[in-house]
């Protein structure tokens, strides 16, 4: 497979070299690992004897026993582990793969179902945790709620009477003989086969993966099944009804049973109910158990040092587990989304029906149906990867996702962001059961918010996709209470808070430096909210009423409007008929929500097309934010130095200028071309830190409607509707524990000094290898559907509301961008390569730059780091002041000379927290605070 390594992928002659030795080195590890045997082969496993790792007699000599472990995170996890026979040498027919199948089903009836309805869990998930040629153990995972984890013996009673009622149908299915209406009849028969349907399918119906993932596994199954079944193995491509393992099965079955498992706990006070328990010391004043040496009581793994509990399980509970049914227990009900048919699309042409065409052009999607008061259809019938499938992404275009309506228009607020956020997780959780089937027959969906609105995606087989959409959209836009039809219910309202206010308050004890480095970055330049603490108070204050307000609240706004790609195996009728009644389903939605509440535009404020958010950094004037990490056991701290552009990035052709391609190009090169050396010389020579890295960034920001209610209608008209602007970065950060934060930075700023007179010296050969390197990776092609549909979707979303503002606008959204920034990045010479360096990086007067530090407790925090300039903030209060002397990133604003107004800009931004007021109380004075820059060519005027 090395050969397989694209040298125009190889950035530098150094590079080639050593590239060169792997490829050397590769050849001589498979000449020796041909002539050695594979390490167990499914063949001679055959002769392998059965030796459980994990036995009773380890632990005192009776199971079950639980042992607990304190996590590091805030989780409530339960385990149960069943030590089982190996199914090494027969992968196809493993009853584990049957049992996993069963026990992780998510559908009625289901263990996961009965518990998530009753409040006791979030998830579940089995399968084996162990899997070798002399031993298999099998585990059910369980993530449990405040409830549940008071109840956790309740929820493996669960598990343990689902196991009994499986062994039965396994006697039942061993019971009955072979006549046709017999087989028919037996439900295990049918679950099996709809496995292996399911399995054969997705080995057919999967197009390739990344080379370097593939031969890993690859390789790994070579050793184990031989070359002729190395890919096949364990996608049960010849199992029928007839080869279900029901003896084997039957087995397994039996060994799901309190004396042959042992439970691990996972969750604070599980912890705290072993210390009460048990004390704090090893193993004294333990229970003794019925070894000759074991104590219950606290232990010590001896390679790593973790501290555990192991104690036993009271004799009433046993019984309890060995006895109690419940009869709402059952096995699945047939699979209703298993594809009826995998054929490709009518449409298609004879050419596309033969096989795989990745090499192929990518041809931009139609646009069918552009109507400002529904919405927008694209439409792409693939012709590149002959499979049956399809990807569908629904955008429900809305304010209400995370803005409130005043007498002044839309202005972001924290709390609506909040409520949106569990909306999306109440519903992915309330529908987990309906669609856990559609996920079996490769059916995908997610549900997000974002700044843009909501979206709905779906992905898999193509024959039931839009009718698994639909049905998704009827249950998200279904308004009430619990038990009127709406999917909010206390349970999963409580379940996802919970979640949520667990994450919050672990938030900055789990997280690692560089991690918190940005997220103080981000802070300042791009969230909206106030922070963590301030997340974690509205968390806290959230009710269920409040959530079933907001959903309401998204149908009583006047000016939703679809943005809809349906790409694939679809024919452009289907995708037509599913977007009428799409459409259909959200204006029945509008309908029934009272017209009382219906939100409608302030009267002077345009209607706000939602977007992304971020804020121009103050040129000249380098931030430097200094945190101490809350972490207790981070030793490392972390440096983030981010350069912000303060040139618009190029969006497409269509809306930007000659000079943001090249100045977008140039600051990608230059993040090729610095990788490496920065990596080489502070991580390899310098072995500064644990991770260095730098990269390219490129963030987003939407212009908001104030805007233009502030300037005079004849400006406004002029004026072009650069909705959402591309922002580019240069970004280097290293986590060290070797030297202090300050030293860090000091080592960074050198190696850019330097890099700045390799940048004048580095002969023109070498900056032209770098350039082909990147024009390469940039034209790549793409070699999966969803990736494809996931970028032009990208455009769609940013750029369809400038581009097609009305009827007769323009569908090029800049389908072709890495084509023309290919061809501009092969044009950059030097001076330009420089001239960027220069802008971005070296000239202090004029370049945007923040510092985030964050100190671990090798080299914590001192005082003296507060009196390092007026631009260095170490509070959070600090932070968000000098946040809101902040301006939006827009093209058309910028800061006033440096010094001038700065005053008064603050004063304004106390007072008037919108751009609307901030604009106008400008326009008043007759001050620049804001620039106001025309743009030749485009002469839009905003839309509605």
């Amino acid at each position: 497979k090395s050969e397989e390594v694209n040298d125009e992928e190889v950035d530098a002659p150094e590079k080639k070299e050593k590239l060169q030795k792997m490829k050397q080195l590769a050849a001589r590890l498979i000449d020796e690992g041909a002539a050695a045997a594979p390490p167990v082969s499914v063949a001679a496993a055959k002769s392998v004897k059965h030796q459980s790792s994990f036995r009773p007699e380890l632990q005192g000599g009776k199971w079950p026993v639980v042992v607990t472990t304190k996590p590091l995170q805030s989780v409530r996890k339960l385990v149960l582990f069943f030590p089982m026979p190996p199914t090494w040498d027969n992968p196809d027919r493993s009853p584990s793969h049957l049992l996993s199948h069963l026990f992780g089903h998510e559908g009625p009836g289901s263990p996961f179902a009965l518990l998530q309805d009753a409040g006791l869990l979030s998830s579940l998930s089995s399968g084996d945790r162990v899997s070798g040629p002399d031993q298999t153990l099998f585990q059910i995972q369980m993530s449990l709620t405040e409830v549940g984890e008071e109840r956790w013996k309740e929820v493996a009673e669960v598990i343990f009477a689902y196991g009994r009622m499986v062994c039965k149908a396994a006697e039942e299915s061993l019971a009955m003989g072979d006549s046709e209406q017999e087989r028919q009849n037996d439900p295990l028969r049918r679950i099996w086969n709809e496995v292996a349907t399911l399995d054969r399918m997705h080995f057919h119906q999967t197009s390739p993966g990344q080379v370097y993932s593939f031969s890993s596994s690859a390789a790994q199954s070579v050793s184990k099944h031989g070359t002729t079944t190395c890919l096949s193995a364990g996608s049960l491509l010849h199992e029928t009804p007839e080869t279900l393992p029901a003896e084997e099965l039957l087995s397994f079955c039996q060994k799901i049973v309190p004396e042959n498992c042992f439970v691990e706990r996972n969750s604070e006070s599980a912890w705290a109910e072993m210390e009460k328990r048990y004390g704090k010391e090893d193993c004294i004043g333990g229970e003794s158990g019925s070894g000759d040496s074991f104590v219950f009581g606290k232990q010590t793994e001896k390679w790593y040092g973790i501290d555990y509990y192991v104690s036993p399980i009271g004799d009433e509970d046993v019984k309890s587990w060995e006895t109690v049914s419940d009869k709402s227990l059952h096995l699945p009900h047939p699979n209703r989304f298993i594809p009826r048919s995998l054929e490709l699309c009518d449409d298609l042409p004879d050419e596309a029906r033969n096989g795989q065409r990745i090499e192929k052009p990518i041809e931009p999607p139609k646009l069918i149906i552009n109507d400002p008061n529904v919405g927008r259809l694209w439409w792409r019938l693939d012709d590149r990867y002959a499979l049956p499938k399809a990807s569908l992404t629904l955008l429900i275009r809305t304010a209400t996702a995370e803005h409130k309506l005043n007498p002044r228009g839309w202005d972001y607020d924290s709390e609506t962001s909040m409520k949106s956020n569990l909306l999306t997780g109440i519903f992915s959780d309330a529908l987990a059961q309906d669609t856990y089937d559609a996920y079996l027959a490769g059916l995908g969906f997610s549900l997000s918010k974002s700044s843009s609105g909501y979206t709905l995606s779906c992905a898999g087989y193509s024959d039931r996709l839009a009718v698994f959409a639909l049905k998704l959209l009827q249950d998200f836009t279904n308004v009430g209470g619990q038990g009127d039809g709406s999917f909010v219910s206390e349970s999963h309202f409580g379940t996802n808070k919970d979640k949520v206010i667990r994450g919050l308050k672990c938030y900055f004890e789990s997280k690692r430096a560089d991690s918190l480095a940005l997220y103080y970055r981000n802070l300042l330049l791009n969230w909206r909210g106030d922070g963590v603490d301030r997340s974690l108070e509205i968390a806290e204050a959230m009710t269920m009423d409040d959530i079933l307000q907001q959903h309401q609240n998204i149908w009583t706004d006047d000016n939703i409007v679809l943005e809809c790609l349906y790409t694939g195996n679809v024919s452009e009728k289907e995708a037509t008929a599913f977007f009428e009644k799409a459409n259909g389903i959200i204006e029945r939605a509008r309908m029934k929500a009272t017209e009382e509440t219906r939100y409608v535009s302030a009267e002077k404020s345009t209607s706000l097309v939602p977007g992304p958010f971020e804020r121009r950094l103050p040129p000249g004037e380098d931030i430097a934010l200094h945190f101490q990490s809350m972490n207790e056991k981070e030793e490392n701290g972390a440096v983030i130095v981010t350069y912000q552009s303060q040139l618009a990035g190029f969006k497409c052709m269509a809306l930007s200028s000659k000079e943001s391609l090249e100045q977008s190009a140039a600051i990608r090169l230059l993040c090729k071309m610095m990788r490496e050396p920065f990596f080489d010389e502070l991580r390899t020579k310098q072995q500064l830190g644990y991770i260095v890295s730098s990269y390219f960034d490129v963030n987003y920001a939407s212009r908001h409607p104030s805007f233009y209610d502030a300037l005079p209608s004849e400006e406004a008209s002029s004026l072009p509707l650069p909705l959402t602007t591309p922002i580019d970065s240069i970004v280097l950060y290293v986590l060290s524990r070797k030297e202090e934060p300050a030293e860090v930075l000091s080592r960074i700023d050198t190696f850019l000094a330097t890099f700045r007179s390799q940048l004048e010296e580095m002969p023109a050969s070498e900056i032209e290898s770098y350039a082909e390197s990147l024009a390469n990776a940039l034209t790549k092609p793409i070699r999966k559907l969803g990736e494809e549909a996931s970028n032009h979707f990208s455009k769609i979303r940013r750029y369809a509301p400038e581009c097609l503002n009305d009827a007769s606008g323009n569908d090029d959204l800049g389908w072709n961008n890495n084509e023309v920034m290919a061809k501009a990045v092969r044009t950059l010479d030097r001076n330009a390569i420089v001239k960027a360096y220069d802008n971005l990086i070296v000239q202090e007067e004029s370049r945007s730059k923040v510092v985030s530090f964050v100190y671990g407790n090798t080299f914590p925090l001192k005082t003296t780091e507060t009196s390092r300039s007026a631009h260095t903030l170490t509070t959070i209060e600090g932070l968000l002041s000098k946040r809101s002397t902040m301006i939006p990133y827009d093209p058309a604003i910028g800061y006033a000379q440096k010094g001038l107004t700065s005053d008064l800009w603050s004063a304004m931004c106390r007072h008037k927290t919108t751009i609307q007021f901030a604009a106008a109380a400008t326009a008043v004075l007759g001050v620049g605070v804001w620039a106001i820059k025309g743009r030749e060519g485009r002469t839009n005027s905003p839309k509605s």
